[in-house]
């Protein structure tokens, strides 16, 4: 029994320690989203991204759109992005946590083609595909 009330007291103490610095880790995550957020060029939006999307890997998308901001959602995460020139580039957030970073360009009028990293922030180097077809404007 001893053991066992030691072992929880450990983890307690763990627990409340690291727990210091989890405001730290969520704040250096922010911070570096928004840095590569508003490090893409700094252009007009030249495509309309909104509209309602589906993707096999990431489900149901929906992206919306005010002159270059982009708000919505991917699947069960939010998206907070910006438009520049024919590109975007999203932040895919859970919990106040961004999970992944993801750059899009329109390939036609029903589909948006890119790369998503879980790099914060992102990095060619776990970069992996991703296609979002349009199914309802």
């Amino acid at each position: 029994m001893r053991n066992v009330f030691l072992s929880t007291l450990a983890a307690g103490i763990a627990l409340l320690t690291s727990g210091c610095s989890l405001g730290e880790k969520y704040q250096q995550n922010n911070s570096a989203a928004q840095a590569w957020l508003n490090a893409g060029p700094a252009r007009a939006a030249a495509t309309d991204f909104e509209g309602v999307y589906y993707s096999p890997n990431w489900g149901m998308v929906v992206l919306n759109q005010q002159s270059g901001k982009i708000t919505g959602s991917i699947g069960h995460m939010h998206v907070e992005g910006r438009a520049s020139g024919k590109s975007a580039r999203l932040l895919l957030v859970d919990d106040s946590w961004v999970e992944h970073t993801m750059l899009l360009t329109r390939k036609s009028s029903e589909i948006l083609e890119g790369t998503y990293s879980s790099s914060v922030p992102y990095s060619k180097d776990d970069a992996e595909p991703v296609r979002l077809d349009r199914i309802v404007d």
